[in-house]
């Protein structure tokens, strides 16, 4: 899951598609389809302000095994929750997780009052895509179908690519290079404990830790390299770490 999130935010960032497209956390695009209410207000963004984009792509898991496509155009007021495996009711999901996306902008008022897209009329959209042909490929044709969205947009993409065996292996091969090449870790120069996806543990701590408002990750204030005026404007203000630019 972090593997997929990262590859969205370095197509976005290739694409300099970074102050148009927001990349949404997987669990709480998981939330707004899937949880209930009590878990929506802790999950609400408080922070973003979805005027500052025109669309939105995530991905969501089912059942700890299956992952989907989530794809939120602001400009043609659709959502697609599109699924990589052969589905029939893909038109029938995109329009449950249209009603959903509404039913979290209006929590978002309500909870915090703001109110962008809340008065969008969303509906449900379907994607025509490549399928998925074994059991395994599902969060690598998710990835690529994102890229495709990312490329084209505000256009619809066209989907062209390959999903036999072969070419699924050379996806992977192709995608962890590009992880590697978009490193921004040395290891000789940052601390193994950065990035944490769960706060610090109880007690006293050697360093204080901040935490990003995007991916939610925590770091050594120390590790981050930033001086007193830049850690006390962090803490005040929404904060990216370094893989959320």
């Amino acid at each position: 899951m972090k593997i997929i999130e990262g590859l969205l935010h370095i197509a976005v960032n290739q694409l300099e598609m970074a102050n148009t497209i927001y990349i949404l956390n997987h669990y709480t695009a998981g939330v707004i389809l899937f949880g209930d209410r009590a878990q929506l207000c802790r999950h609400s963004l408080s922070k973003v302000n979805f005027e500052n984009y025109k669309a939105v792509v995530s991905f969501v898991n089912l059942n700890n095994v299956h992952w989907k496509f989530l794809y939120i155009n602001a400009v043609n007021q659709t959502v697609f929750l599109v699924d990589p495996a052969p589905s029939s009711t893909e038109e029938e999901d995109s329009t449950l997780a249209a009603k959903r996306i509404c039913d979290y902008l209006k929590m978002r008022r309500t909870c915090h009052g703001k109110t962008e897209w809340v008065d969008i009329k969303w509906k449900g959209g379907v994607l025509t895509h490549p399928v998925q042909r074994d059991s395994t490929s599902c969060g690598v044709i998710v990835t690529l179908m994102a890229r495709a969205v990312i490329e084209a947009f505000p256009a619809m993409p066209v989907m062209t690519f390959g999903t036999s065996r072969k070419e699924m292996a050379n996806e992977r091969e192709r995608l962890a290079q590009q992880i590697l090449k978009a490193s921004v870790f040395n290891m000789a120069d940052n601390c193994a404990m950065c990035s944490l996806a769960k706060p610090p543990g109880p007690g006293p701590h050697l360093t204080k830790w901040i935490q990003c408002d995007s991916c939610e990750r925590w770091f050594h204030e120390q590790c981050l390299g930033m001086d007193t005026e830049e850690l006390e404007k962090a803490r005040a203000e929404t904060w990216n770490c370094c893989l959320c630019p």
